[in-house]
């Protein structure tokens, strides 16, 4: 099988979510002889679009790669194409096609998750192009969504339930994993030995929320003597998630900035709590928490149906941070208890669930089943 791979992220010059899942995926769709090309404006094999353009003009930018796709994909020999939240003003160039949405900007509008009333009015106007765009594709797309609240947005857009399934994200479980002495991991990040150590890891943005967490620690900070947060990742909030915690005086935050790939195993590792506080996720399990899980960190996160993944593993608590006094007060409750189990039930499901050996099986059979149906279709006409 010979398939295109069509992405705005890849690692490792420029990648989150989308680029994580895609480079995860292909690596294991290679070990299994398939034949892939990726497409991307920065690493993989072909180069189109432009990055500037897109971390400056956001759906612009987007527009422009999936334009330069649709032309220099005019003719091909592709057996199918697998993309990424694609923006396809004139349709795909690919017969065969799986649409993967990593979240929906019309669920970012929906919810809000921007407090600016010019964000939220811009957030609208781009969820109508990402309608139009979606709705355009051929009616043989397959669509997949990386969560389970993905697939109902896509349904809400206007896509048949009938061409969405759900393929949860993934992890790499030999990478990311418990470590026996996190006494020595912390010394390598600055952090104190002997504190009880809470970790979150992702870009800093309003729809996480960075803030919120900022007041839920300072709640905690103040009953607590030994305790530290770690917030590491960049993000267009990471100064005022900084300057909140110096005006509240915080003693105990952390803020390494972006990890590198090799060393956030490590940084995982010498945790003993991971904390989510977001408004909205698109992923299920969102990428970071998936990391956690593997890494054995019970977690504390928000109340929201993407982190409802804690409660199935029995690996932590899921919190409603809207006030954040009585969250920290749940926070302090939950360190204080006994919940050994809870490290190894997260390492435990990681590993039978979302192993990106497995994610990647779920995926090559997708793409060999839309190639089958392809092939009955054509059979007819």
């Amino acid at each position: 099988m010979k398939i295109i791979i069509c992405t705005t992220e890849y690692p490792p010059t420029h990648s989150s979510g989308i680029g994580n899942v895609v480079y995860n995926v292909v690596k294991n769709l290679k070990k299994k002889g398939i034949d892939c090309t990726v497409c991307s404006p920065v690493n993989g094999d072909i180069h189109l679009g432009s990055v500037w353009l897109t971390n400056k003009f956001g759906v612009i930018g987007l527009m422009y790669y999936w334009h330069c796709v649709s032309k220099y994909f005019r003719n091909n020999d592709f057996d199918a194409a697998w993309l990424q939240n694609p923006f396809f003003i004139r349709g795909s160039p690919f017969r065969n096609n799986i649409v993967t949405m990593h979240s929906t900007i019309y669920g970012m509008s929906y919810y809000k998750v921007n407090k600016s009333l010019f964000m939220n009015i811009y957030k609208y106007i781009e969820s109508k192009i990402e309608k139009f765009c979606l709705t355009r594709m051929n009616k043989n797309t397959q669509f997949t969504g990386v969560g389970s609240n993905v697939c109902e947005e896509l349904e809400k857009i206007g896509i048949s339930r009938e061409r969405i399934i759900y393929i949860l994200n993934g992890v790499n479980t030999r990478q990311f994993h418990p470590s026996p002495d996190k006494k020595l991991l912390r010394g390598k990040f600055g952090i104190p030995e002997d504190d009880i150590v809470l970790l979150s890891v992702g870009r800093l943005t309003p729809q996480k929320q960075p803030l919120t967490m900022i007041e839920v620690f300072s709640h905690l900070e103040n009953k607590l003597e030994n305790v530290t947060l770690c917030i590491a990742g960049r993000g267009e909030i990471l100064e005022a998630t900084k300057d909140l915690a110096w005006k509240i005086g915080l003693r105990k935050v952390l803020f390494p900035g972006y990890v590198d790939d090799q060393d956030l195993p490590d940084l995982y590792a010498c945790a003993d709590y991971y904390i989510m506080t977001s408004k909205y996720e698109g992923g299920q399990p969102p990428l970071t928490l998936a990391e956690a899980m593997a890494s054995g960190l019970p977690c504390i996160v928000s109340d929201i149906p993407n982190l409802g993944i804690v409660n199935q593993a029995d690996c932590g608590i899921t919190i409603n941070f809207r006030d954040a006094e009585e969250a920290a007060s749940k926070t302090l409750s939950y360190i204080n208890s006994e919940h050994r189990d809870h490290s190894d039930n997260a390492r435990r499901f990681a590993e039978n669930v979302f192993d990106w050996r497995l994610i990647a099986t779920e995926y090559q059979d997708e793409l060999v089943r839309v190639c089958n149906e392809s092939n009955i279709d054509y059979g007819h006409e």
